[in-house]
């Protein structure tokens, strides 16, 4: 299951919140009942409105059909805006080197002895297939495999549903950021930092910790609480100096690019809707929160 996981992964890329979202068809939406709520925005400025969707990257054939009104909020649009548009198989092969280790270097060489043993006493024999990978790689591997054996799938990744339905529907498709700027976020990590990621992701596998924050996240996004998820987000940024840290790198500096070309087609007259991690759009220093502080009006749409 681990290595499905990292497997599933490196087809695409690889988002931070990272999927390999084309390999499936989308899940029917007939005669199935919506138990999904989910986190919409609305954003006014003076002459344009945009609508903001939070992403689950992987989830269950059972969240369709989406609520009406983030129907109508796609319908809307002319434009769909995702963090990265993931059929770019060509960005993902050239990003790949970013991501992985030459040898004679390796994985192994940039872990502290007790992570890569705690990484043996997770995946066991495997782990040397892991040496190739730098460690947010293998940490963001853990954590989909973590969310598969809960019964979640990429194939039904809600913004690998937007992007094939605007692509059918001739949407223009734009990406807020891009898929080698991802993988620099990733790749560039520092031994200290990639290896805190990696200890903290393996020391929630091994505790059941990650399983249980797995289901607190799907269910506060399910049920559209907004607050509850920033609070989520803030507790796991609380742990300790490392946790704060690899928040404000995946989250905090990222939600500043996202926010500003948001704002700038918005302020060209796009007709925007705007699907991103959840995470990015829940509480302090998220996208939605810059754009409040730039001035804009920001309503949650409550289904």
């Amino acid at each position: 299951m681990m290595r499905s996981g990292l497997n599933q992964l490196l087809k695409l890329l690889k988002p931070l919140l990272l999927s390999c979202l084309l390999l499936a068809t989308l899940p029917s939406q007939a005669q199935q009942t919506s138990v999904v709520k989910g986190l919409l925005w609305e954003i006014k400025s003076a002459n344009n409105t945009a609508y903001l969707f939070g992403a689950i990257h992987l989830a269950k054939a059972d969240f369709y059909p989406l609520p009406a009104s983030v129907q109508a909020a796609y319908l809307q649009a002319d434009t769909l805006a995702l963090e990265i548009d993931a059929s770019d198989t060509a960005a993902s092969a050239k990003a790949m080197p970013m991501l992985s280790y030459r040898a004679p270097d390796n994985l192994k060489k940039h872990l502290s002895k007790s992570t890569w043993k705690a990484l043996q006493n997770v995946v066991g024999d495997a782990a040397d297939q892991f040496l190739v990978y730098k460690p947010a790689m293998v940490a963001t591997g853990l954590a989909i495999a973590a969310f598969e054996k809960q019964g979640y799938d990429p194939g039904y990744g809600i913004d690998l549903h937007f992007l094939k339905r605007a692509k059918s529907d001739k949407k223009r498709v734009v990406e807020l950021e891009s898929i080698e700027f991802q993988a620099r976020v990733l790749g560039g990590l520092s031994d200290k930092d990639g290896d805190a990621l990696l200890k903290q992701t393996l020391d929630g596998f091994l505790s059941g910790e990650m399983q249980r924050e797995t289901d607190a996240m799907i269910e506060t996004w399910k049920s559209g609480d907004a607050e509850a998820l920033a609070k989520l987000m803030r507790d796991a940024a609380s742990k300790d100096a490392g946790s704060k840290k690899i928040m404000k790198l995946l989250l905090d500096d990222r939600n500043i690019g996202m926010a500003q070309k948001i704002s700038s087609m918005l302020a060209r007259g796009d007709k925007l809707f705007v699907v991103v991690g959840a995470g990015h759009l829940a509480g302090l220093n998220s996208v939605t929160d810059i754009l409040q502080k730039q001035g804009l009006q920001v309503k949650q749409i409550h289904q």
